[in-house]
């Protein structure tokens, strides 16, 4: 990944320690830094989890059931699934039925994927509970906005990865009703060519918005659909790629069988993936008093070959970016 003029990647700190997690190795039982989330009492908490691919992983509805007992264990004040979660469709029930144990508020991200099989947005947003394709929420003193990454426009091939005008007027006026700071969701990144393809107006548009302010009001953006793992600034923002829950998405040349045959039978397009042994997630903790932002993830391991052993090189998948983890970071803001 290129790191363009006026972005700095940030340095990796695993502040918590980079043990590999088992299931029972859950992020909450990890030492403290003042308090369960690493952050005071008043402090914002919430759990990000991010492509589970519900209609091509196995084992979907195991993963996001983990999530959902740590981040109640954790005590988050709300979860959000950063997109490709599962398709609107009957046989998905049982799946989703495990995300809504979480007792507290639910949020989605629309991702490319949630729309596979002919449904449209709406279908989705419906099926999800969403209040619409975008919106915007408030939190102990948190200005949340959600963002629809699949406008339709933009010129680059494949799935629509694109903010429409509509919804850019949009961002730029709830931005400028809100008094508080302020965090931006998405399934695709806003600050990577392989995102949102106009995300470099999209991120002018969070610009203006500290640029009218005496102190900076975005204070970060959290996505996912990269299946990588990174944090880094550009101009002044953070930007956080959460990895996918289940798996490395794989070049054709690169299939293979990580599980038993009857698995791959039921589910083909796992042989496109190198799968992780155990769910990712991250638990997030804006504390605004210490001015700060923490993130802790987990690492797992590799089921059957990485992508190296399969022939990848360093430019399909770079290992600074790419592994079976979601790091642990402290971001002043």
């Amino acid at each position: 990944m290129p790191e363009p003029k006026g972005r700095t990647l940030l340095s990796r700190r695993s502040f918590l320690g980079g043990a590999a997690l088992g299931t029972a190795g859950l992020f909450f039982d990890l030492p403290s830094l003042g308090g369960p989330s690493g952050g005071g009492g008043d402090a914002l908490r919430f759990g990000l989890i991010a492509d589970v691919h519900q209609d091509v992983m196995h084992d979907a509805p195991r993963r996001v059931e983990l999530f959902v007992r740590a981040l109640e264990k954790a005590g988050a004040d709300f979860v959000c699934e950063l997109g490709d979660f599962c398709q609107p469709h009957a046989r998905n029930r049982n799946f989703f039925d495990r995300w809504a144990r979480f007792d507290g508020p639910r949020h989605h991200a629309l991702g490319n994927h949630d729309m596979d099989g002919g449904y449209s947005r709406e279908e989705t947003v419906a099926y999800y509970g969403m209040p619409a394709l975008h919106y915007s929420f408030d939190f102990k003193g948190v200005h949340c906005i959600v963002l629809d990454g699949n406008d339709p426009g933009g010129q680059a091939p494949g799935y629509k990865r694109y903010i429409g005008e509509s919804q850019a007027k949009w961002l730029a006026l709830d931005l400028a009703r809100t008094e508080r700071p302020v965090l931006v969701f998405s399934h695709q990144p806003l600050d990577h060519a392989g995102g949102i393809e106009n995300g470099a107006a999209s991120r002018k548009i969070l610009e203006a918005a500290n640029d009218k302010e005496e102190k900076q009001k975005v204070l970060a953006c959290f996505s996912g659909h990269l299946h990588q793992d990174y944090a880094r600034r550009v101009k002044g923002i953070v930007y956080v790629q959460i990895n996918s829950a289940s798996y490395l998405w794989l070049a054709k040349k690169f299939a293979h069988k990580s599980y038993d045959d009857s698995i791959h039978e039921a589910h083909p397009w796992i042989e496109r993936t190198a799968p992780y042994e155990d769910p990712l997630w991250a638990l997030v903790t804006v504390d605004l008093h210490r001015g700060v932002l923490t993130i802790r993830g987990r690492r797992t391991e590799w089921v059957g070959p990485d992508p190296w052993a399969l022939g990848a090189g360093s430019e399909e998948c770079d290992p600074r970016y790419v592994g079976p983890r979601i790091s642990d970071w402290r971001i002043p803001l």
